[in-house]
């Protein structure tokens, strides 16, 4: 196996710091819902983004490859926490795919379980064409 990329995050004293550098420290609050200011990132929510990246460039990269039009394309993640008692979490992601310049429906599929395949964060999460 080749590396091809290596980042890290440090998260500390309410902000997370991604490669080290300042411009990229993001605020972090527990969400309103659960207690907190909430207006920050919470793990929630960078799970979410980095997860609804993850397929989206996955999507774009295999799509165009074999020739599809992405404009217009999109992904939702819709991240939740559930609590099962005694402080135990679980945490359940449904990714939802807008690519809307390919018109045949089974090609979409296709394209779309593709990348959920090709995307290392989608293993073992739902995917639905939006």
């Amino acid at each position: 196996m080749t590396k091809l990329y290596s980042t890290a995050a440090v998260s500390r004293d309410g902000r997370v710091e991604v490669d080290g550098a300042e411009p990229t420290a993001l605020a972090v609050t527990q969400p309103a819902e659960l207690g907190g200011s909430g207006g920050g990132w919470n793990p929630e929510g960078l799970f979410a983004a980095a997860l609804a990246t993850c397929v989206h460039q996955s999507l774009v990269l295999l799509a165009s490859s074999g020739g599809h039009d992405t404009h217009g394309s999109a992904v939702r993640a819709e991240v939740s926490l559930s609590e099962h008692g005694a402080q135990q979490y679980e945490i359940n992601a449904r990714l939802f795919v807008e690519l809307p310049n390919v018109a045949d429906a089974e090609q979409r599929r296709t394209l779309v379980d593709q990348a959920a395949q090709h995307c290392p964060l989608a293993d073992g999460w739902e995917v639905s064409l939006a």
